[in-house]
Formats: C-alpha cells, sequence, structure tokens
C-alpha cells in the first residue's frame, strides 16, 4: 500500500484505489492527488482488507476482477467490516447486467476499466454526494 505523503484535501475527503497494475494505480492516484483527493493506494484486495484505514474513506475505486475474488466480494467484506462509503467498480468495456444490480443495491457504480480522467472524477463526485450523509464530517469518519 502507498500513502501519499500529501497533505489531507482540506475536507479529508480520502479515495481508495485498488489495481494491479502498476503504471495505471501510479496514474490514477498522480490524477486523483492533484485534484486534492487524500488517496490511498493498493496493489491486491488483501492490501485493502488489511489496511484499518482504508474504511475510514468515502470511496473506493476498484477492479471488478483482481485475481481469484471479484470486486463484489470484496465490497461485502468491507462492508461487514464497517465500511459505509460508496464503490466505483471498474469493469471490461460493457459491464454485465447481474453486476449492475447488485452494485446498485448499494448505490456503487459499474464503470468501464478504461474510463476517462473527467468522467472517473464525475463518478467520484457523485458517489462521495450519496455518501456523505452518512458521515461525521468534523470526525471524518462514519456517524454512529
Amino acid at each position: 500500500m502507498f500513502r501519499s505523503k500529501k497533505k489531507p484535501s482540506p475536507l479529508g475527503i480520502g479515495v481508495s484505489l485498488v489495481d494491479g497494475d502498476s503504471a495505471v494505480r501510479h496514474a490514477r492516484q498522480l490524477m486523483l492527488l492533484s485534484e486534492g483527493y487524500d488517496v490511498r493506494s493498493y496493489a491486491t484486495c488483501a492490501a485493502l482488507l488489511a489496511d484499518p484505514q482504508a474504511r475510514d474513506y468515502l470511496c473506493i475505486i476498484l477492479n471488478f476482477e483482481m485475481g481469484h475474488i471479484d470486486g463484489l466480494e470484496i465490497l461485502r467484506q468491507m462492508r461487514a467490516n464497517g465500511w459505509h462509503g460508496k464503490a466505483l467498480l471498474l469493469d471490461g468495456p460493457t459491464s454485465a447486467s447481474p453486476m449492475l444490480q447488485k452494485a446498485e443495491r448499494y448505490g456503487d457504480t459499474v464503470l468501464p476499466h478504461n474510463v476517462g480522467n473527467q468522467a472517473l472524477l464525475t463518478a467520484i463526485a457523485g458517489s462521495i454526494d450519496h455518501s456523505w450523509a452518512g458521515w461525521d464530517v468534523g470526525g471524518l469518519g462514519p456517524n454512529k
């Protein structure tokens, strides 16, 4: 896991980024940092699950297929561990209908893996807007 040395964004808005392709992960991380997000970056889903601070971030960007476990299973485990944010699942060029239905139950979004930066930023903003009501901004974590 790579944690940026950059100061957290003024609102403490964090994004967890999981991608096994280091070049893609690094490029997206730099783009998100340049937009003022606090970013935690992971090469594997296991690293995300092992980091208790990942539960403090409103949004997870996650490849749908990461090795032997899919994105929906990772999100199920994150939610079981107390995470209440929204996810952006990155999938192939077209997203499968059953996956969309499961993701939509929690307000998650499925995007093409090759989504452009502006579309990704728009999706992040939308996911944070929907997640914000359940978070204590002063404590930067879920309302208890």
